[in-house]
This record gives C-alpha cells, sequence and structure tokens, in this order.
C-alpha cells in the first residue's frame, strides 16, 4: 500500500515555502552521511546551562537541571557529572568516555575531522584500548567545521566554529594559540539559537588539589598551561563582550568562585528559576481534547 500525504499537509507545505525567509548562509552542520543541515535558531530565544569541568560542580545541586524548560551543553568529560541535553568537544574523541558516545540521549556536536576517529574503551585493570566503534558509527552526532582562526569581531556570524588559533598564527587580538572548548560551546550554543546562557563549573583556575569535577590527574606544567589558558579566554571573553550583547547573546556566570569576572554573575538556584519559569506553572489536563 502506497501511503500518500494528506492534501491538507500539501497545502500547508506549499504555503510555507512560499512564504519563507530567504536562505540562510553561514554554519551548516552534517550527518554522518554528510547531509547538510541548519539548526539555526532550533532553540529560537531560549536558555541553556553550559557546562564545563570545574570542581564547583560539585558544590551544586544538579538534580535541579532536571526539569521542564531547561537546556543543558555538557563539554568533554563533564557528561560523567550530570546528563546533558547537548555535548560538545574540540580534542580527540578517545579522550572522552564511551558510555556518553553510544547515550541517544544525548545530542554531540563534533568536528568533522573526528568523523572516522575511534573511540576508546577502558579495561577492567584501568588501561586503555581502540573501541571497535569510531564516531560516525554513534547515535544523535551531527558534525561542524572547526575553525583555527579568531576573530572577536566575527566570532557569532562566521560559517564555522572557532576554537582559538594554533601556536603560530596570531589572532584578532595578537594572542598565539590559547584554544578551547568553551568557545566552540559558545558558538554553536548562538547558532542553536540560545540568547542566554549560564555558565556553570567555570572555575577558571586549576591547582594541584583542584583540577577537575571528575577524577582525572593533571601534571605540574598541565596546571600552569591551563592557568595561561584562563587568562588568554579572559581577554578573549573581554573583546567579546560588546560582540556579544550587539548580537543580543547574554552571558551569566553562575559558577561559585569563578575567577572569571567577565560577565555578569546570578546564583546557580536564581538561574534555574529564571530558566524553568516558561513551563513551570501547574498543570491541568482536564478538557485539552475537547
Amino acid at each position: 500500500m502506497i501511503n500518500r500525504p494528506n492534501q491538507s499537509d500539501i497545502v500547508a507545505l506549499q504555503h510555507g515555502l512560499k512564504n519563507r525567509s530567504p536562505a540562510r548562509t553561514g554554519l551548516r552542520l552534517y550527518t554522518a552521511d554528510f547531509d547538510s543541515i541548519s539548526m539555526a535558531n532550533f532553540y529560537r530565544g531560549r536558555s541553556a546551562f553550559l557546562m564545563l569541568s570545574g570542581p564547583s560542580l560539585n558544590h551544586l545541586d544538579l538534580s535541579l537541571l532536571n526539569q521542564r524548560g531547561i537546556v543543558t551543553m555538557g563539554v568533554n568529560n563533564a557528561w560523567t557529572i550530570h546528563r546533558p541535553t547537548l555535548w560538545t568537544c574540540v580534542d580527540d574523541p578517545g579522550r572522552f568516555i564511551d558510555t556518553g558516545w553510544k547515550d541517544p540521549g544525548i545530542t554531540k556536536f563534533v568536528p568533522v575531522c573526528h568523523r572516522v576517529r575511534r573511540l576508546r574503551i577502558q579495561k577492567p585493570d584501568g588501561s586503555m584500548q581502540p573501541s571497535a566503534f569510531h564516531v560516525s558509527q554513534m547515535p544523535s552526532v551531527l558534525f561542524y567545521r572547526r575553525s583555527n582562526h579568531f576573530d572577536h569581531e566575527r566570532f557569532l556570524t562566521g560559517d564555522s566554529v572557532p576554537w582559538g588559533n594554533d601556536g603560530n598564527q596570531p589572532d584578532t587580538l595578537g594572542i598565539k594559540g590559547k584554544r578551547s572548548v568553551m568557545l566552540a560551546a559558545m558558538r554553536l550554543l548562538y547558532h542553536l539559537g540560545f540568547r542566554t546562557v549560564y555558565l556553570l563549573g567555570c572555575d577558571f583556575k586549576m591547582a594541584d588539589d583542584r583540577r577537575y569535577a571528575f577524577d582525572e590527574s593533571r601534571a605540574p606544567n598541565v596546571i600552569r598551561y591551563n592557568n595561561t589558558l584562563y587568562e588568554s579566554l579572559s581577554k578573549h571573553f573581554e573583546a567579546l563582550l560588546p560582540h556579544f550583547e550587539q548580537h543580543n547573546f547574554r552571558v551569566v556566570n553562575c559558577s561559585p568562585g569563578s575567577a572569571l569576572s567577565v560577565f555578569e554573575r546570578m546564583t546557580y538556584e536564581d538561574a534555574i528559576k529564571q530558566a524553568a519559569s516558561e513551563c513551570s506553572k501547574p498543570v491541568c489536563t482536564e478538557g485539552w481534547y475537547a
């Protein structure tokens, strides 16, 4: 039996195509089969919580994120602390725990250069070995073009996702290197239509006894590098602030004790109330089917 489209569906589609806005240019996303899609403004005008990896995450009641109206994006292995709605990375996929990759309930945004990279699994003795699977075989994965050029005046409007410059080429602020998944996450959230981003786990300071919200060792030279990275990122965000304001992109730091002072501050609890307010009214089911 052939399923023919309903006539009213055809009329609605024709009307929508006739009256749609001009085709968008700019950032595109890709499926594992390289089908090109746009998710511009998919979450039009809404807010999101961006979960970074700072240990202050462990001082928050993250169960409050499990309510209607709240969307979260995690980065790297922060998805071991709380299961996010969305997730992204910039580094080798094998650095991130495979159970998150296999979770179909997490929409994952990944640089297209990692499409055929293999995942890793951890054996019972703690050692690592290559997985049988690569990124494109995982569910709910979309790919983006990663950019190695940071321009603080075009950050939100370019056709790729910047994460900072390489170590040989200075960016528009004269800074070399200092790339970060946080920059990529910000660009993706804006593309998706979020206009308020609440920062969690944005500690911007690291020490031997204060590394991540999850267990992971770091050598002294890596700790020094990360603290230098935080200083450079603060300069990036200071330069980006007028650009964010121009595009009505609000960033709010809700991380207790954070050393990032560029953005406005708000308590985590107040941010939860704001984000959940539209979907928090009492529900009455009577009469909806009338």
